[in-house]
């Protein structure tokens, strides 16, 4: 009997270690396509090749299983005729097998919405991967006056956003696991990418820029609105990531609806996670954590990085530089958090404008600030004990094309930084010290590293004409109200400023852990083995 269940223990034990799918008869998965798509093509071919491309990206989307991918071939993608948005992405992929929407290598399309409500809708599609993309809005083509007198919450053409995602309508299915990456978004009159009831979003080494500018819904250029948790969520790991984005020029020029007032045009705004309700949102409080690293924020009309209503939010890394442009409304920090609850802001460079507000301590809970670098606008309201009050010498600061903010030798940014393993890297890629790194996005170890910065477009002044309605129920709005800035000193990590400290969340659930029990219990049975084989011999 001994023997017997010692023989099962070990046989259960290296049962668990070997990975599901691998042991025992296996079901036959189906084969990946990808389809092809060109404005030259048919959406009558087969769409499996490039000699026989789609024409429209709907059909590519509508035809798609998991593991599929659609290539898109050099050309220019709008609306159809009468349609609400270029592409709605509604099939969903599955763990370890996305649908990936992707520039075909070494092409260029661009998707270009002008009177639609959306360039890529992710309509409450899972496990989505929109990579290396030209979102192209028609701001150019709108005129302020023109927004002034015929923008409303029916008219897509002064509303449309670039990339954006929310929940299924009809079934209730909420999008989750997206990565958006490495994209061009620029001149939507509404948002650049943004999400309404996400999970797991990645949005990661996008370009986004001159957007918001016509719309009534007072978005900003990245916008995490509302976020639900898809399983049990945990406030020490990071489920959504907003992480090494060059985010310019966006800003609200136009009314928000709901309060006839000036509001938002933010670089990057984690918005609304908690108290929902009282906003006019659904869903429990948001529970996982949000990583916001790693991102240049300059010359935006509201904040270039803020924590809004929210929880679980970690801002850590960044460089902003002169946002509050707008003159419309109050001017709001650069970095900072509003009425927010467990915010550790971190090794940032914030750089203000005269008389801006730096940063403030409105309504919060548990909120960190330390070790930034602040410069310019009003001295801080809360300022941690590592927090510095000095010029970042940047190499070239600026708001034009030429803007350069890597650190000058002799910035006090420069090695005085807290180690933080969640962000090894900065923007470029170059590892950062691990003893005391650099403050903001760049580390100085990147110095010869060429600049990520993208052109700022201009202003736009030219008329259009040809509005499209749009119901209600598919308007989007980020719902953040023209307020004060603030947040309260709080616990930091490991910082000890005020209270007991926590640490930052771990990057999140990967194979090390399974791996790693599955080889112990590989170690195990194998010992197990070893002792009945003594014990018989």
């Amino acid at each position: 009997m001994k023997h017997t269940s010692a023989y099962v223990v070990s046989a259960v034990l290296i049962g668990s270690a070997i990975p599901l799918g691998l042991g025992g008869s296996q079901t036959a998965q189906a084969a990946s396509h990808t389809y092809y798509v060109s404005p030259s093509g048919s959406d009558r071919n087969s769409g499996t090749s490039q000699a026989k491309p789609f024409r429209t990206l709907q059909k590519a989307a509508d035809s798609t299983a998991p593991g599929d991918t659609v290539s898109i071939m050099n050309g220019t993608y709008r609306e159809r005729n009468g349609g609400a948005d270029v592409v709605v992405i509604s099939r969903s992929g599955r763990a370890g097998a996305p649908i990936t929407f992707r520039a075909h290598p070494g092409h260029h399309p661009v998707i270009n919405p002008v009177t639609a409500w959306n360039g890529i809708r992710i309509n409450g599609a899972s496990h989505i991967v929109v990579r290396g993309l030209e979102v192209k809005g028609n701001n150019a083509n709108i005129s302020l006056a023109e927004a002034e007198r015929g923008a409303s919450t029916r008219k897509g053409k002064y509303n449309g956003n670039c990339i954006w995602a929310e929940p299924n309508k009809s079934s209730g299915a909420r999008p989750h696991h997206i990565d958006i990456i490495g994209n061009t978004v620029h001149h939507c009159p509404g948002l650049g990418i943004g999400s309404r009831g996400a999970d797991y979003m990645t949005i990661d080494r996008n370009h986004v820029y001159s957007t918001s500018w016509y719309t009534v819904f007072a978005t900003s250029g990245i916008s995490i609105l509302a976020a639900q948790d898809v399983d049990r969520g945990d406030g020490k790991k990071y489920k959504i990531r907003v992480t090494n984005n060059t985010v310019h020029d966006n800003e609200t020029k136009v009314k928000w609806e709901q309060c006839n007032c000036y509001s938002d045009g933010n670089g990057i705004i984690i918005d609304t996670l908690k108290g929902k309700a009282k906003a006019g949102e659904r869903g429990p409080d948001y529970q996982g954590r949000v990583l916001v690293a790693n991102n240049v924020s300059y010359n935006n009309g509201g904040s270039g990085i803020h924590s809004f209503k929210s929880q679980h939010v970690d801002i850590l890394h960044n460089t902003a530089y002169q946002n509050g442009r707008s003159t419309r409304m109050e001017s709001y920090a650069n970095i900072y958090a509003h009425n927010s609850t467990d915010v550790k802001i971190l090794n940032n460079v914030a750089y203000g404008r005269p008389g801006q507000a730096t940063n403030s301590k409105h309504n919060n809970i548990n909120v960190t600030y330390d070790y930034n670098v602040y410069y310019g606008g009003k001295a801080p309201e809360v300022k941690g004990a590592h927090d510095i009050v000095a010029n970042p010498r940047f190499v070239k600061p600026g708001n034009g094309a030429g803007a350069d903010f890597r650190l000058r030798k002799g910035s006090p940014a420069i090695g005085s930084g807290k180690p933080l393993h969640q962000v090894p890297t900065d923007i470029t890629g170059a590892r950062r010290a691990t003893g005391a790194p650099d403050r903001g996005a760049y580390a100085s170890t990147a110095s010869g590293a060429a600049s990520t910065l993208g052109k700022a477009g201009p202003d736009a002044t030219a008329g259009a004409k040809n509005d499209k309605s749009q119901a209600p129920s598919e308007r989007t709005a980020e719902g953040t109200a023209n307020v004060k800035d603030g947040t309260d000193a709080g616990t930091g990590n490991d910082a000890r400023t005020n209270g007991d400290s926590k640490p930052l969340a771990e990057t999140g659930a990967g194979v090390g852990v399974p791996l790693g029990i599955g080889a112990a219990a590989l170690v195990l049975g194998a010992a197990i083995m070893f002792l009945i084989r003594r014990k018989r011999s």
